[in-house]
């Protein structure tokens, strides 16, 4: 028996399976670094995926946010104008009227209008309705302290419109129609140039108080023509009936206000508005009633 060849086969097995077992041994080494290196990076990346998910999330709502308020902000720049709130303190009106349900030579709506320079281009609008035809009637007083016709636009007896520009009178063959709802504007300018619309229909009146501007601390009056200023009326000249949208302007350009007046769309260019409907600064004397345009204003003469 060959002992030493045996010992040698021993001995090249050992060293084989020495071999073999730090073979195994490094094996398990690197998958143990491998799976460490994966580790770290499988979690390097959920915290990146993690930061971008966040990211994509914020900026969802940022541009959720903006897209919200350039709506609102269209919405109101092209939304219906008789959605403007007042800028000057004021009530608005809209939908409402005035109610002089009576004869009476108390009765009166006092309007406070907005400007402190003397008014060298006027533009009056409004819309009424009385049932009588012939009957001195105010329709719009202003008086100032120089003039108490400083404008004043009035129903003669006998039914038609006259026109005062600082106490300078204009007479017209305009006949105001009764009981129905009218449209009515007057304009008049430095230069003496007046006017009168009725209904949409246009009517030149001449020239009165050329070169003359309307002075400032004005009194206006609904209802009432004052004969002084601010007082002594007639009880023959009040106003019975509804008014409503009472627009004045200080500028010119009449024919676009009236224009846009006439289609229910008043200029709202609070620069030049000098008495607002959707920005009334008002006070009421006596009978006179506020209600919805809807209700109906029962004559109690």
């Amino acid at each position: 028996m060959n002992t030493q060849g045996t010992e040698k086969t021993y001995e090249n097995l050992s060293a084989d399976e020495e071999f073999t077992d730090n073979s195994e041994t490094s094996l398990d080494t690197k998958d143990n670094i491998y799976m460490v290196l994966n580790t770290g990076k499988s979690q390097h990346t959920g915290r990146e995926w993690s930061i971008l998910r966040a990211l994509v999330v914020v900026f969802g709502l940022l541009c959720v946010l903006l897209l919200t308020s350039i709506i609102v902000l269209l919405t109101k720049r092209t939304g219906d104008t008789t959605t403007m709130l007042p800028t000057n303190g004021g009530q608005n009106m809209q939908d409402q009227k005035f109610c002089f349900p009576k004869h009476t030579d108390t009765s009166y709506v006092e309007i406070t209008p907005d400007y402190k320079d003397p008014l060298t281009h006027v533009t009056l609008c409004m819309r009424y309705k009385t049932k009588y035809s012939r009957k001195q009637q105010s329709l719009f007083s202003l008086a100032t302290y120089s003039h108490h016709n400083a404008f004043l636009l009035f129903i003669e007896r006998t039914g038609k419109f006259s026109l005062s520009v600082n106490d300078k009178e204009i007479y017209t063959d305009v006949v105001s129609p009764p009981d129905q709802w009218n449209s009515v504007c007057a304009s008049w300018s430095v230069c003496g140039e007046a006017y009168l619309w009725l209904n949409e229909k246009k009517f030149y009146l001449g020239k009165i108080s050329t070169g003359r501007n309307i002075r400032t601390e004005p009194i206006v009056l609904i209802g009432q023509d004052q004969d002084t200023y601010g007082n002594n009326f007639d009880i023959a000249q009040c106003f019975v009936g509804e008014v409503s949208d009472i627009y004045l302007w200080g500028h010119e350009g009449p024919t676009a206000l009236v224009t846009e007046f006439m289609r229910m769309k008043p200029s709202q260019n609070h620069d030049n508005v000098v008495i607002s409907w959707r920005a009334l600064n008002y006070t009421l004397s006596a009978h006179v009633l506020v209600m919805s345009s809807t209700t109906v204003c029962n004559d109690q003469s």
